[in-house]
């Protein structure tokens, strides 16, 4: 599975990435997925983690770009912001491509570590997972466009560079 959601911490709720995509349909569930926390129409912020990703291809960057294109057409977004996790360059730059062509419908903050590599960490225990999710929560609480953390970008919502998408 690319995405695995985790409601433990509803209205926070955490996504994390597999390695890569293996195929269109795994893809559209996980938009899927995210169309239906709109559907419930309760406000959430995700804790996007993509730590793990490796191999994906750029035509995702493009359907994920149309994707919040047809997000913006709702009334109301219940996504209040969002905070990815990325430590490799290439997906930096897939995201960069994402809201370069689509700005986000909240406010996104790109939290880049170019040393944490979730990979790493294979024998770290359930506690710690714990003590991670509880302190990206109180990050992701606490940040704001004007207090950003060491190596985080603000990606300003409702702002496209490219104005006819």
């Amino acid at each position: 599975m690319f995405a695995e959601y985790n409601y433990d911490n509803f209205p926070v709720i955490f996504v994390n990435f597999s390695e890569s995509i293996d195929s269109e349909n795994d893809f559209d569930q996980f938009l899927n997925e995210w169309l239906l926390l709109y559907h419930n129409r309760e406000d959430f912020s995700f804790i996007f983690d993509t730590r793990n990703m490796k191999n994906i291809s750029l035509k995702y960057a493009i359907k994920m770009a149309l994707f919040i294109r047809s997000l913006r057409k709702e009334d109301y977004h219940y996504l209040q912001k969002s905070l990815i996790l990325v430590n490799d360059k290439h997906i930096k730059r897939l995201l960069d491509l994402v809201f370069t062509l689509q700005s986000p419908v909240a406010p996104v903050y790109l939290w880049q570590n170019d040393n944490d590599d979730k990979n790493d960490n294979d024998d770290k225990n359930d506690n710690d997972d714990k003590n991670d999710n509880i302190s990206l929560i109180e990050t992701l609480n606490s940040i704001n466009r004007l207090d950003l953390r060491d190596n985080m970008i603000y990606i300003k919502p409702n702002r496209s560079i490219i104005p006819f998408l």
